[in-house]
């Protein structure tokens, strides 16, 4: 029987450009795992660390950055991992950032570009990384009141 665990984090770093969200995304080295295919930052979650601080810790190695605003997606991303014989359920943040904040991609990355909503959905190679681009972008994009119900900081 798989068993259930929760060991990684998604983080999603946006910003505002002319009132739409924009989505930075990473390209893997040739010489990397996933070599040439675009993603946002996951991580795996270390013993005794919150999710959280998982997430703004992988911020940090993977685009050199702390962001000032911080949002749960409403959204755990799930995978099944063959080889632990798990169902991973990975709970997704999304990071807000200034619009010209300098970003230095970790060495496992080619490039990072931003992209919006249907450019990202076009590059992301899982279905649960659109479809969380897709989510943070309808509860989030808006810039509304209700937006606030998923401000973490």
């Amino acid at each position: 029987m798989p068993t259930l665990v929760s060991d990684a984090v998604d983080a999603y770093v946006i910003r505002r450009i002319n009132a739409r969200l924009q989505f930075l995304l990473f390209q893997r080295r040739a010489d990397a795992a996933l070599a040439g295919s675009w993603q946002a930052i996951h991580a795996r979650v270390d013993p005794g660390e919150t999710a959280l601080a998982a997430a703004e810790r992988a911020l940090a190695e993977t685009a050199g950055i702390a962001a000032p605003t911080i949002y749960s997606a409403d959204y755990v991303n799930q995978i099944f991992d063959h080889a632990r014989d798990a169902i991973v359920l990975i709970p997704v943040f999304a990071f807000e950032i200034e619009p010209h904040t300098p970003i230095t991609p970790g060495p496992d990355f080619l490039a990072a570009e931003w992209c919006e909503r249907d450019d990202a959905t076009a590059r992301l190679l899982w279905a649960g990384q659109r479809w969380s681009v897709r989510h943070i972008d309808d509860i989030l994009g808006p810039g509304d009141p209700a937006s606030e119900f998923y401000r973490i900081r």
